[in-house]
């Protein structure tokens, strides 16, 4: 652990640029408003004034702490379902959140419940959009985040997560909560509810939940399958954006690999033999893997002969600048010998890198020593003649690596940012569960 915090000062860059605007996008939504009160407390307290001081607080915790916030109204107004949803899919958000407060027939019922819609529990009468249908597995689960965190700031009965046809949390198309932050036909709840205080802990725990939920540093994962390991990574300083944005799609660089590997598991201690370069006009490995004649019937274990590169020597190479984000990891990634450089003098930085050459990476740093299991699978298109095949064997075994389809691995395929980020993820909790 040690070694990847000394390498956050080594690799300043791109991967630790400063945040600049694009923060992840909420929709905030008073409900009720103008003409429609909403319910009617036992103490005469209408819900959309209690709405109304809660998202508004809401609002400003949110823009304190980096999101940017979208309204559906900033103003005592009537506003339909259907032109709030139009807001949020208007202002390409990122969640939606509705505040309300809660009324029963029975004056004894009382605490804190969220609804969203669970497309395993459709409505027939009350039909989802498909958008909603796909992302009900991410409103349950901001639903149950936001309701843990209400209930830590303001304590009360517990009434759970409410699978629900309410429009404004099945007509979306980002993850969407209703939160029913107590009951005013109770008078306990009333009495919460009445208190500006208790409201602004209200604002303060479906923050907390948000928070939890999609961290503001990032606008483009709130939906994506990664999300969960790309935030982990970022709270130990393994892996930024740029931008305010993660870009979890995009294919990751030679740069931006030795950037992951270095603040995961340093570089010392790992086989130099294991290099990545290009051959043939092809992204692969180095001579020290491939002979001079470019056969890849060589183990992936590559030659033993190979030297690292001397200590007190440090290449240079022509398409790696001083500028540049990464010049300090590359040079130390050269020096160390866990990268080399391609015969014209480059070491290409930002050229994007396969599957295979990551687990090949990635198996050399963790360290061969950490015998698996078998492997899930064994994947069709990774033979025993493969150069990278017994370090996708064995980081399928210790369940790092996965395919992309079934009996599918995909080693040439270019590896994204999210996919090196749930292989690091996976290594770095099996190592917590291990010690």
């Amino acid at each position: 652990m040690k070694r990847f915090i000394a390498a956050v000062a080594v690799a300043a860059s791109l991967f630790a640029s400063p945040y600049i605007g694009q923060a992840a996008k909420v929709v905030v939504d008073p409900g009720h408003g103008g003409s429609d009160p909403g319910a009617v407390g036992i103490n005469g307290l209408y819900e959309k004034s209690v709405n109304n001081e809660i998202a508004y607080r809401l609002r400003d915790i949110l823009i304190e702490k980096g999101y940017e916030v979208v309204m559906t109204r900033n103003t005592d107004k009537t506003l339909s379902l259907q032109a709030r949803v139009e807001i949020a899919r208007a202002a390409d958000a990122d969640l939606f959140v509705s505040v309300h407060a809660n009324a029963h027939p029975s004056k004894d019922v009382r605490g804190t419940m969220v609804l969203y819609h669970d497309a395993a529990k459709p409505n027939p009468d009350y039909p989802a959009s498909d958008e909603m249908k796909a992302l009900s597995p991410q409103s349950r689960h901001l639903a149950q985040l936001v309701l843990s965190s209400v209930l830590e700031q303001v304590p009360n009965t517990d009434r759970g997560l409410l699978q629900s046809s309410a429009y404004v949390v099945r007509m979306g198309n980002v993850p969407s909560v209703l939160v029913e932050t107590a009951f005013l036909s109770n008078a306990q709840d009333a009495k919460l509810l009445s208190s500006s205080s208790i409201r602004a802990k209200y604002a303060s725990g479906i923050a907390n939940g948000i928070l939890k939920f999609l961290p503001p540093t990032f606008s483009d994962i709130g939906k994506h399958w990664a999300k969960d390991s790309i935030i982990r990574l970022n709270e130990q300083g393994i892996a930024d954006g740029y931008n305010g944005k993660f870009n979890p799609d995009q294919p990751l660089t030679r740069a931006e690999l030795m950037a992951f590997a270095e603040r995961a598991f340093g570089f010392a201690g790992a086989k130099s033999e294991v290099t990545l370069a290009e051959f043939d006009g092809s992204v692969t490995v180095t001579e020290s893997v491939y002979d001079e004649e470019g056969s890849s019937d060589l183990p992936a274990t590559g030659s033993p002969d190979t030297p690292a590169v001397p200590e007190e020597t440090t290449p240079s190479f022509g398409d790696l600048p001083d500028w540049h984000w990464s010049y300090a990891v590359m040079k130390e990634a050269a020096k160390s010998g866990i990268l080399r450089g391609y015969p014209d003098g480059t070491i290409r930085p930002d050229a994007p890198v396969s599957r295979a050459e990551v687990a090949v990476v990635l198996d050399r740093l963790i360290g061969a020593s950490q015998a698996g299991g078998s492997p899930s699978s064994s994947f069709k298109d990774v033979t025993s003649k493969n150069w990278a095949y017994s370090s996708i064997m064995r980081l399928s075994g210790l369940g790092i690596v996965n395919g992309v389809a079934e009996r599918m691995y995909g080693p040439d395929r270019n590896v994204t940012r999210a996919e090196m980020a749930t292989m690091v993820d996976r290594q770095l909790s099996r190592g917590h569960l291990e010690e």
